[in-house]
């Protein structure tokens, strides 16, 4: 703050004097301006710091490999060597740039491997959920089919030997599928098991079941046919059964049956 003195003399001197001083508003001010000078230097030493910081935790996290796979998921066909084959080549890859996706194709080339996931579980870990195919029927020689219907060949199949066989037209699995579980339904209580189905290029149906005796279905009515033999089959058939070859349940008002010691197929009426 600057003061102004009259130009009148005195009895000091002459003439008008001029004098500068400095007040409290002027050293606050001196003060508030370093104070932003040394946050200013704390903020850019903390911010080099950080940087320094910053930069050393993201190498350590990009150098962090994978030490630990964790297997998620019932296993009965796959085995944990398959596992750890299909992922060796990627153990030692960082947790951050490791590919999952091919991980998840290398696993999913196991024919016994429905569906995989993964995931990262920090800090060395990879997590690994296994689906395993269920295999509901077989198919043909070479392959099987899981519970949508859908093919898939292992390298494999003497393990599901005691599953039912179905063929079929090729594109027609689906069908087949669902006509051998409804068939299967209608003869399970009656402790008939369907061991082979057919179903021919002119839509007809034929089928084997327990003791190896072959059930001739047809076209036409097929699940109504089988219906009306398990309907009748524990009163005229079940105590024979041994001795009996093969059904034919295209009659209308009948059943055909073959006995092992006949030549000829009998016909047994269903009417009365």
């Amino acid at each position: 703050m600057f003061s102004f003195f009259n130009g009148k003399k005195n009895k000091r001197g002459r003439g008008a004097s001029l004098r500068v001083e400095k007040t409290p508003s002027s050293v606050s001010h001196q003060l508030l301006l370093l104070k932003k000078i040394v946050l200013v230097l704390l903020v850019c030493s903390f911010l080099i710091l950080l940087g320094l910081n910053s930069r050393t935790l993201i190498n350590d996290i990009n150098q962090q490999k994978i030490e630990f796979v964790a297997i998620e998921g019932n296993l009965n066909m796959v085995t944990e060597e398959d596992i750890k084959a299909a992922v060796f080549d990627f153990i030692n890859q960082s947790m951050v740039a490791i590919d999952l996706l091919a991980i998840q194709h290398a696993l999913e080339k196991n024919a016994w491997i429905n569906n995989v996931s993964l995931r990262r579980k920090w800090p060395n870990t990879l997590i690994i959920n296994v689906t395993e195919e269920v295999a509901i029927a077989r198919w043909g020689e070479t392959q099987l089919l899981n519970q949508e219907a859908a093919l898939f060949s292992p390298p494999l199949i003497l393990s599901q030997l005691n599953l039912a066989k179905l063929s079929g037209p090729e594109g027609f699995e689906k069908r087949v599928m669902q006509q051998y579980q409804i068939f299967n339904q209608l003869l399970f209580s009656k402790n008939l098991r369907i061991t082979s189905l057919n179903l021919n290029s002119r839509g007809a149906w034929s089928m084997q079941i327990s003791n190896e005796i072959k059930v001739v279905v047809g076209s036409i009515q097929a699940v109504e046919r089988v219906r009306r033999f398990a309907a009748i089959y524990e009163s005229l058939f079940a105590r024979q059964i041994e001795n009996i070859e093969s059904f034919d349940l295209r009659y209308e008002d009948g059943i055909a049956v073959k006995h092992k010691s006949s030549i000829s197929d009998v016909l047994v009426s269903m009417q009365g």
